[in-house]
């Protein structure tokens, strides 16, 4: 049986979470009486996130959404360009239980890590020019080591 999460928030200001079908009371004040709920949630990790954006104060909050949004961007044009470290557990992941990747493997296991460049024929060129790796086969490549 799963249970809600309730985001709550008292006259005093004080936003707080509590689950539901529990008395709640104000972890400021101690109200008990005069608290209204603002959202439900199914996760108690969903709740403590809205708890805390629910607290802060609003002359901080534009700050810190700017801050947390150049963050990510920053995180998803590094990720767009991946480095050999990365590479290296891309064309892993792609390898079966045989030793063997494919061009789609690679393709796909692009797709998840975010990786536009380089491109999955450049990952494997390369591979193949280093002699970590061979051909064996239409689109199939296995480990020399």
């Amino acid at each position: 049986m799963t249970s809600n999460w309730l985001l709550l928030r008292c006259k005093c200001g004080q936003s707080f979470g509590a689950r539901q079908g529990t008395q709640a009371s104000c972890s400021r004040c101690g109200e008990s009486s005069q608290i209204t709920t603002t959202a439900v949630f199914t996760d108690s990790t969903q709740l403590t996130e809205a708890v805390a954006n629910a607290n802060i104060p609003s002359e901080i909050s534009q700050e810190i959404a700017n801050k947390l949004n150049e963050k990510k961007r920053k995180q998803l044009k590094t990720r767009d360009t991946a480095n050999a470290g990365t590479i290296q557990r891309i064309l892993k992941q792609s390898t079966d239980e045989r030793g063997v990747f494919t061009l789609q493997s690679v393709r796909e296991c692009l797709d998840i890590e975010g990786v536009t460049e380089p491109s999955a024929e450049q990952i494997i060129g390369m591979a193949e020019l280093q002699g970590v790796v061979h051909r064996a086969g239409q689109d199939e490549w296995k480990w020399l080591a």
